[in-house]
């Protein structure tokens, strides 16, 4: 790598070692990927909050990791309901914490910045838990059916942006380029096409796989992005360092955080994810 740019190499290293060992937890089935969805949300909440710390905030730690892990639980074991209730108790508990003194100053902005937490990583990752727990039996097919053209969006943007990207795409992040968006955009709806394609029960039409790939190639660049935005103003690189090459967790499933909830409600109004 030259100056500030990653190592590809390591970053590829990694990346396969978590496919690998996400494909083995998922053919264990539901309850083992639940294991490693719950796992990546409390790390990726931890690294949020510490981030927001080093920039000044003072964030409700506890509050916010315990109500993102039980935001996907909960979506998981009780299903959409659960959620909101979370949420609001997540709201309760935070006043309460400075109304009892135990948060120090400016309980409006490190509420705000708490609740932002919760709501980006705890809600959106809820999705996860309410596609594992989808009562027809499909909840890992619908789980992948996110998660591969995800990845076919991240690699895409990545390499193409590296090598042919000149015009830059968004002041949030001044290193994205509009030539990586297509090249991202594109291999997302091929990747969803080869995942229908190849019939993973209960896709078996490239039709679907086609309605699936637009759509996330629309909705996983506003993840992307949005990360871009909240680190470029907390001034950071990254949110952590877990993983070496890619940064921390949430660096690298910001994407996917914007995917579940679209694939979670493409699944509701279309029922063919669901027959």
């Amino acid at each position: 790598p030259a100056g500030g740019e990653r190592d590809m190499r390591l970053a590829a290293g990694v990346g396969v070692g978590l496919i690998v060992a996400a494909l083995v937890l998922f053919q264990i089935g539901p309850m083992a990927t639940m294991v490693l969805v719950t796992a990546i949300l409390g790390v990726a909440a931890y690294e949020y909050f510490t981030a927001t710390q080093r920039a000044g905030f003072d964030p409700l730690m506890p509050v916010g990791v315990t109500a993102t892990v039980g935001a996907v639980l909960a979506a998981y074991n009780y299903g959409e309901g659960a959620v909101p209730l979370v949420l609001a108790l997540a709201v309760a508990v935070c006043f309460l914490w400075y109304l009892v003194g135990a948060g120090g100053d400016r309980p409006v902005a490190n509420i705000g910045v708490t609740l932002l937490g919760i709501g980006w990583v705890g809600v959106f990752g809820s999705f996860t838990g309410l596609l594992l727990g989808e009562p027809f039996g499909n909840g890992v097919a619908l789980l992948l059916a996110a998660v591969i053209p995800t990845i076919g969006y991240d690699v895409g943007a990545l390499f193409v942006g590296r090598s042919a990207g000149s015009r830059p795409l968004s002041a949030a992040s001044p290193n994205k380029t509009i030539e990586g968006l297509a090249g991202g955009m594109l291999l997302a709806v091929v990747a969803a096409v080869a995942f229908a394609i190849v019939g993973v029960h209960p896709f078996d039409q490239w039709q679907e796989g086609l309605q699936l790939g637009v759509l996330v190639a629309l909705v996983a660049p506003l993840g992307d992005l949005s990360e871009s935005l909240v680190k470029r103003d907390l001034g950071i690189k990254d949110m952590g360092s877990v993983l070496p090459g890619h940064g921390g967790l949430l660096d690298r499933f910001d994407a996917l955080l914007f995917v579940l909830p679209a694939v979670w409600y493409l699944s509701r109004v279309s029922d063919f994810f669901l027959t």
